[in-house]
Order: C-alpha cells, then structure tokens, then sequence
C-alpha cells in the first residue's frame, strides 16, 4: 500500500518545486477571493470556514471545480483572479509543477505546522485542510446485505442499479484504482479497472460527472450504490428522501481523500491568503468543518462528530493513489478511459 510518505518522496524525485516568474506586485485588492466546490461541498466548506472567519465580510468566494479551477488559473497566469484554492489530492502534483502555487511556510501559516508530517505534499505547495475516506454509497433498503467489496460493485445483486463518476470528475481515478486492484492493477496497471468501469456504465444509466445526478439517482431509486466521498454520504444521510442511505468501507480499503487549500501564486492579496488558510487549520474552524462536512480535522485537537469518527478511518489505515505517476500521465489514461470506458 503506498503511503503519503512513499508519495512525498515520488513528488520530491519529480522535482515537482513551483517555479514562476517574477512579476510586479500589485496593490492589494478589497477582496480576498476562495475559489472551491458548488453543491453539497461548496455548502459545506462555507459553514466549516468562512462562516468562522472573522474578515470574511471582505472575502470573495466562487464556485467551480477542480479542473474549471487550474484552466482559469491557467488562463489568468500573469493576472491571477484568485488567492486561494482547494484542490483534491489529484491535483496537488499538477499544481506543483505549474508554477501557480507558492509553498506554503510555517513563518506565514503557523498552524501548517499541526499538520501531520505524513499528510503534507513535498514542499507544502498545497496543505490537507480535512480528509474522509472514498469508499461506497448504497441504500441498505434495496439490498439483502450490506456492501463488503468493491467487486460488488459489478455483482450479480447490483446489476443495473450502479453507478460511478467518469473521468470528468477527477474522484474517477479511486474507483479506477480500487477496481483494478481485484485483478492485482493499479492506475499503474488499469486494464482490469477500465473493463469493469465499462461494464458499470453500459449496465446501468450509465457514468456520472456531476455530484447532483448521482444524488439524483439515489433519490429515485434507479441506482442503489456508487463510489463516493464519505464526507458527503454523512451528510445526505441527514435527507429524509436518503435515509436508507449508507457508506461501506469495502474489505479491499477505502482510499484516502484530502481536500487541500494552495496559496495562488502572484495573487492579488497574497498576506490575507495566508492568513485565512491559516485559519483552516485553526480548532475552531476544523471543528466547523467536522460538524458541517462530516469529515475528518487534520489537527489533533480538534473534535469530530461520533459519527465521522466511526466512519473514516485514520489516515494510517486507509489507501493512498499514487498520484505523482496520475500527474506524469494523466493524459494517458485519460486517453485509455475514454477509449475504453467511453467508446
């Protein structure tokens, strides 16, 4: 199993050390500007951290993806937009090697420094703010037992009523490395994986790449599991029309997903960056969090619900994707999941 240890030291061989060039500083604007999720998420994260911070009537915050995110960084290189982001692990060693990060340090964010060494990236170009596990969503209405393994997930007792994200929606990449490590793959070796996501797709109403068609689903009964985050599950399960909801952590492992926040390289008010991620990993933000987001805090001495306790295992116990290889081939596979998953 690989750890964030063994993944620190794939970023730190890559060389993955943002690199950017100088440009003039800008006078700071009125607004600090967050970039995270829409949806459930998006929800979440505003009660858990802006809705504690104590300057955030002068903050900013958009909505969009992952990948929406880093195009418009992209697009926005010499004038950046926005001051901080929160990116999935997938797309930390991307990130890293843009150049449209700036590390973080403990002189500027102190309590980056209550962080678990074993869950921060090679020079901090991003730093974990929360962590659940990815693992199974099912409703416990529609099945004579409860989930155990991701090889249910194409089982006789589920044919049909599955479904699961598509590459869209970078999450894809854990259900791709669980499935494929049935047959002893990885992302490394994903053939296995992209066979069982084809026949996932094509036996049921198909792949999802937004979360509220997969909530969606769920509500109507045409699907009765997917792979999702367990954060979220938590959450949804407080929905009267999912109270049969449930989350499995499958006997093969769930996996390990963090939810970072990265400082904008260049941005516009690079001390009040600072300042909020700082924030994050404040107590009482991550305890906000917990009790909102329904994972779990990266400090130790913040409290979580009973039930996140229970449901996401400590980050020891849990599988970590190896996404310094995603980041150097991410086209690649991208490419085999469409021909194959897709076609």
């Amino acid at each position: 199993m690989q750890t964030r240890r063994d993944f620190n030291r794939l970023l730190a061989s890559l060389g993955l050390v943002p690199a950017f060039n100088a440009i003039p500083a800008r006078a700071q604007t009125t607004n600090l500007v967050i970039s995270w999720y829409p949806g459930l998420l998006g929800n979440n994260f505003r009660r858990g951290f802006y809705d504690t911070y104590d300057r955030r009537a002068s903050a900013k915050i958009i909505e969009s993806f992952d990948n929406a995110r880093f195009t418009q960084m992209q697009a926005n290189r010499n004038a950046p937009t926005i001051d901080v982001g929160a990116f999935t692990d997938v797309m930390v060693p991307i990130l890293g090697k843009s150049g449209l990060v700036t590390p973080l340090t403990s002189a500027s964010v102190p309590n980056i420094d209550r962080v678990p060494r074993e869950l921060r990236f090679a020079k901090d170009v991003a730093v974990p703010v929360t962590y659940g596990s990815w693992g199974i969503a099912y409703n416990a209405a529609k099945l004579k037992n409860p989930i155990q393994s991701w090889a249910d997930l194409v089982g006789d007792e589920l044919k049909g009523h599955v479904s699961a994200p598509n590459i869209t929606y970078n999450s894809s990449i854990y259900t791709l490395d669980a499935l494929s490590a049935l047959k002893g793959g990885s992302i490394r070796q994903p053939e296995h994986g992209m066979a069982q996501m084809r026949t996932i797709r094509q036996n049921g109403p198909g792949l999802w790449d937004q979360e509220s068609i997969a909530v969606g689903w769920l509500k109507t009964g045409e699907i009765w599991a997917t792979p999702y985050f367990s954060g979220n599950v938590l959450a949804l399960m407080r929905d009267p029309d999912l109270k049969d909801l449930r989350f499995a952590i499958p006997a093969e492992g769930a996996y390990y997903l963090g939810l970072n926040a990265a400082k904008i390289a260049n941005s516009p008010n690079p001390a009040e960056a600072d300042r909020f991620i700082n924030h994050m990993l404040s107590v009482e933000a991550q305890e906000a969090w917990a009790q909102n987001g329904r994972a779990r805090p990266v400090i130790a001495d913040a409290r979580m619900p009973e039930d996140v306790a229970a449901t996401v295992p400590v980050f020891s116990k849990l599988k970590f994707v190896d996404w310094a290889y995603f980041g150097d081939n991410r086209d690649a596979i991208v490419a085999q999941w469409n021909q194959t998953v897709n076609r």
